[in-house]
């Protein structure tokens, strides 16, 4: 059996498939929250934020949702989108070239590219049923948290991940369940600096219940804040810029555009405004611009891996992901765990960072950041690949 990295609070949502929510239940017409400025009539005020209180309101809130088991089918057709939408901001990683030649050929038998699962699996719901700034209603812990930000997650590729995930259109499963929030206090006082995370565990696989388990987990893990003091305009803070102490090995820049970010919003059905909509992100959230979103983040620093992984075998060139290389597995990352430090912006220049820290047989250990465009560290991460090894 496969061992599990879900989180011990998640475990009791271990789902049986008799008991799990095909798609979550809609909200009813009243909003969760309002991004409408307050009434200048007068109200009664809410009484004082009280953590114990709270923490207890949102704990029955989030575990109580049964485990959502989200269905798809493993078309060529999203991971080929992905790929052209990136092509022309990383061509040495994505070449049209080698792509095109791939597209007269039966594309049928291929495996997933690894971070490719995340323009599969979407959210089951209409847009009426989103919360008002686009996202997820069943990941939100409650007032007065209505800002939610991509904090950072995990992924695991089990051992045969590569035999499930492959994209002939099968049917492949997402099971995700939603842990206890954890409240973190800023000022002290209760009264504005606060932080709630929220732990978002999905499992990939065939029958993710049966036989070895899932062939991929992941742990994304959100943050919710409260909404900006006056609007959010120009509100947003500037942290002091923390530089990577190592040199990068391997590295590749790129500057996401509008469209690339609308592409990918599109691929993964994901409404959130402040990659969207640049007035709700400057106006709402105070943001300087429209943000970069995590998971792309992810995607990049896995395609990076691979990239990498491909240099590094006896005769180079890109992985295919149909051949392993002989007398061993395909060479692929096996984890990748990462914090996101600081928002990275549209049409600001990033820069994707690898580096070898240590071996063992064939397996290497690798840091992994993303820089933003002053050279401060925006994404940290530490990963693992095998079928490569340090002599290589």
């Amino acid at each position: 059996m496969r061992p599990s990295i879900i989180p011990a609070i998640l475990r009791h949502h271990r789902p049986r498939l008799g008991s799990m929510q095909m798609i979550p239940t809609l909200l009813s017409s009243h909003a969760p929250y309002s991004s409408s400025p307050p009434s200048s009539s007068s109200s009664p005020q809410p009484p004082p934020f009280n953590p114990e209180t709270y923490l207890h309101a949102a704990r029955q809130k989030l575990t109580a949702q049964p485990p959502t088991l989200i269905p798809d089918n493993l078309s060529p057709t999203p991971s080929r989108l992905l790929t052209l939408s990136l092509a022309d901001h990383i061509p040495s990683l994505f070449p049209l070239e080698a792509k095109e030649k791939e597209a007269g050929k039966k594309e049928d038998d291929g495996i997933l590219p690894q971070g490719h699962h995340l323009v599969y699996f979407p959210p089951q719901l209409p847009p009426s049923a989103l919360m008002p700034d686009g996202t997820d209603p069943a990941h939100w812990p409650g007032k007065p948290f209505v800002r939610r930000m991509w904090a950072g997650g995990g992924v695991v590729f089990r051992k045969g991940w590569e035999r499930e995930m492959r994209l002939d259109g099968r049917g492949v499963v997402c099971v995700e369940s939603v842990g206890e929030p954890v409240l973190k206090l800023g000022s002290g006082d209760g009264n504005g600096g606060e932080k709630v995370f929220v732990e978002v565990c999905r499992r990939y696989g065939v029958d993710v219940n049966g036989g070895d388990g899932p062939a991929v987990e992941e742990v994304r893990r959100l943050v919710f804040m409260r909404e900006r003091e006056g609007g959010g305009k120009g509100t947003a803070e500037v942290g002091r810029v923390v530089r990577a102490s190592a040199t990068p090995e391997f590295t590749f820049s790129l500057k996401p555009d509008a469209t690339l970010l609308f592409h990918f919003s599109a691929l993964t059905y994901n409404a959130h405004a402040i990659h969207i909509d640049p007035d709700y992100a400057r106006n709402r959230e105070g943001y300087k611009g429209l943000l970069v979103h995590g998971p792309l983040t992810l995607v990049l620093m896995l395609s990076a891996l691979r990239a990498c992984l491909a240099r590094l075998q006896p005769h180079g060139g890109m992985l295919t992901g149909n051949t392993p290389a002989e007398g061993r597995g395909l060479p692929h990352t096996k984890s990748l765990n990462y914090r996101n430090l600081a928002p990275l912006y549209v049409n600001e220049e990033m820069r994707v960072c690898l580096r070898r820290t240590k071996t063992d047989r064939d397996e290497l250990g690798w840091d992994v950041w993303i820089e933003g465009p002053e050279g401060g560290l925006a994404v940290k991460g530490h990963a693992v690949t095998t079928g490569v090894s340090q002599a290589a």
